[in-house]
């Protein structure tokens, strides 16, 4: 089997890659930077340097099996949202047309399940439930619109199957979780904000096996919701900090001070350039319930991922080796670069 990939990079790219190559899968990866990609390219994956944003995309699409879409800019609070909409809405129409274009027998597009947020425990998100768009803000409308995109190309006949992970959290991760996860594995997180909802959290590389088995064990034109479990936000940074062997962070801070301490982080970010540590549309994304029903996945794609706690395990044994052992700099993106 071929597989083409875009954004095999990222959090749930990386690991997507390596289970693709461990199944003996072709895999082409598109990237915009083939550095970042080394050592997937020493794996055997084949590197093709390219841009979503920037068609024609690559004839090695139309070799394909299938073609799993993953890249997309994740970043809460983008100043840039003619950038966001261009990577995450663009991008996404580029790659359909591409592979309508170019006869691809299955298409794997990577949506989110923030499109049906909020969702609380007593009212889980299933693959029917009503989009709704729970935040004004650049990443979330743009992710709204991505996955409008998709449901119009999918009834239009193209073989796209559609993945909505809820919270995914692992190695390697730029977002706000990741620079949290980081300043947590050096104990330098002793407080969150009350107020915080609930999610349904998952492991990238389970949610990379999600994929692979919506393309080969899924059906065309269905959408699959993947979540394992349903913790609090606090819960969930408390099983993360005993993993890293930190005290954890203490829920007692007020959300109207958080907002504060979130406008001064982005004033400085603003001013160097980069992402800030804290934005106030990350306390708002934080704030609301995320909860998933992925039933659908289980019964009809047998997923099953492994348990949540050893899965906490080896990401903070990540996190703590990158940045409280070997002293890394906190995963910042650089909005000064493109």
């Amino acid at each position: 089997m071929r597989a083409f990939v875009t954004g095999g990079t990222g959090l749930i790219g990386r690991p997507l890659v390596d289970l693709l190559l461990a199944d003996g899968w072709e895999v082409s990866v598109l990237t915009r930077n083939p550095s970042r990609a080394k050592d997937l390219e020493a794996r055997g994956a084949r590197i093709v340097p390219g841009d979503v944003t920037h068609p024609p995309l690559d004839p090695a699409m139309s070799r394909a099996d299938v073609v799993f879409h993953v890249a997309g800019l994740y970043e809460i609070a983008f100043r840039d949202p003619g950038r966001i909409h261009e990577v995450n809405v663009t991008g996404t129409a580029n790659v359909f047309a591409a592979a309508r274009r170019e006869n691809v027998g299955r298409i794997v597009f990577t949506g989110t399940a923030g499109v049906f947020a909020p969702t609380p425990r007593n009212r889980p998100a299933t693959e029917s439930s009503a989009v709704q768009t729970a935040l004004d803000d650049p990443y979330v409308t743009s992710k709204v619109e991505a996955h409008e995109v998709a449901v119009a190309e999918m009834t239009a006949g193209l073989p796209l199957t559609i993945v909505l992970p809820a919270a995914v959290f692992g190695p390697g991760d730029t977002g706000a979780l990741g620079r949290t996860l980081a300043l947590l594995a050096r104990g330098r997180l002793p407080r969150l904000p009350r107020g915080f909802g609930t999610n349904t959290w998952t492991h990238a590389a389970d949610i990379a096996q999600g994929h692979i088995l919506a393309a080969t064990r899924g059906r065309a034109g269905e959408l699959y919701l993947l979540g394992d479990r349903v913790l609090s936000v606090a819960d969930f940074y408390a099983k993360a900090a005993e993993a890293a062997g930190v005290d954890p962070p203490e829920v007692n801070v007020p959300m109207g001070l958080a907002r504060f301490v979130a406008w001064f982080s982005e004033l400085r970010a603003r001013f160097a350039g980069r992402t800030p540590l804290l934005s106030r549309a990350a306390l708002a994304m934080g704030s609301l319930d995320i909860v998933v029903d992925a039933s659908k996945a289980r019964t009809a794609l047998g997923w099953s991922p492994r348990p949540l706690e050893d899965r906490l395990r080896e990401t903070m044994a990540w996190y703590v080796e990158i940045y409280r052992v070997r002293g890394a700099p906190l995963p910042v993106k650089d909005l000064q670069r493109r």
